[in-house]
């Protein structure tokens, strides 16, 4: 059953992949990941505008980007800025429920990387902005790079794709993984990991998750 799962999972991704363009690399890379928080009392919802007052009346008494406003649950929280230089987000979201200590929400961000420049880096993990778990999917055409990633297609072979960029063996059959991690520009890190899904001669197709870490 198990298998079954990533078979449709894998399906699924290469119907999106298509859809993909492979031309020159982008100027913007867009990643949308779902968003799930919990802003202590007396603090910001790490990289963005929105600060949680506390109680008001048994509402939830929120300050975004100064405007006060009360919320209850089930209401809508949304935000858009940019946290650091070339990188900016747009929140959708709904509180979910709130104490006196605590007011937690969850919905969807939208993040843009304008003219990425990826290089090999560690990732800061203790990074106070993350937002995990955006599906990708990339139609790569032989010769070019997986979009935000050094990471270059250069042809079929019969052992697989022929990959630059990774660490050790270069070639990677139908469902093998690719991970790649590095920084996009400064202060904005993507780890990508990646499942072969089609292999042609002229094109490789690839699909799976980024996780994006943004330091102020």
């Amino acid at each position: 059953m198990r298998f079954k799962g990533i078979s449709v999972v894998l399906g699924l991704l290469a119907l999106l992949a298509t859809a993909c363009w492979p031309g020159p690399p982008p100027s913007e890379l867009t990643y949308f990941a779902p968003y799930e928080a919990a802003i202590e009392a007396g603090s910001n919802l790490p990289g963005t505008g929105i600060r949680y007052a506390g109680l008001s009346d048994s509402r939830a008494e929120v300050l975004i980007d100064g405007q006060r406003t009360f919320k209850q649950k089930g209401d809508s929280l949304d935000w858009e800025g940019s946290p650091a230089e070339g990188a900016s987000v747009d929140l959708s979201l709904r509180i979910l429920w709130y104490t006196a200590e605590k007011l937690h929400v969850a919905g969807t961000a939208k993040v843009r990387v304008s003219n990425p420049a990826p290089q090999a880096a560690s990732i800061p993990t203790e990074a106070p902005i993350q937002y995990s778990n955006a599906p990708v999917a990339y139609n790569v055409a032989r010769g070019k790079y997986i979009p935000g990633t050094l990471v270059k297609y250069l042809g079929k072979e019969k052992e697989g794709a022929h990959l630059e960029g990774v660490e050790g063996h270069p070639y990677r059959k139908i469902a093998d993984s690719i991970v790649w991690e590095g920084k996009l520009r400064d202060n904005v890190y993507l780890r990508l990991n990646l499942r072969v899904l089609f292999i042609a001669e002229d094109s490789l197709r690839v699909g799976g998750m980024a996780t994006i870490w943004i330091t102020p």
